[in-house]
């Protein structure tokens, strides 16, 4: 990306890890998740977002974290950033198909009946 922007500035343990962002038009985030339970025990650093107006999800880092480490985000003006390791356009049939799978499976947990109606 180039031309000033607002961005991520990354470090892990104090190397810094890469300096995101997306433009004039899309979100930016840093995420540090933990899930436990049910036989997950997940430490994660999350680097990524999402481009508007070529609706592209960006993600500069996933990576796992242990006990002890320390993620510093410095947000900063830049005229550019590190390329993403990854970028995918979104798939709105893909997204569909998903919201779908989602509905069917909730109303199957409540005990609903979903009905469709078929094009002409």
């Amino acid at each position: 990306m180039t031309g000033t922007m607002r961005a991520f500035k990354v470090y892990l343990n104090r190397k810094r890890l890469c300096v995101a962002g997306v433009g004039d038009d899309g979100v930016l985030n840093t995420m540090v998740d933990y899930a436990v339970g049910n036989g997950r025990n997940e430490l994660y650093l999350r680097v990524g977002g999402l481009i508007s107006p070529s609706q592209e999800h960006v993600l500069w880092r996933n990576q796992k974290l242990k006990t002890g480490d320390e993620v510093r985000v410095k947000i900063i003006e830049s005229d550019s950033t590190d390329r993403p390791k990854e970028q995918h356009r979104r798939d709105s049939k893909q997204e569909l198909r998903a919201q779908k799978r989602y509905v069917r499976e909730m109303a199957r947990k409540f005990g609903w009946k979903v009905t469709t109606r078929r094009s002409a």
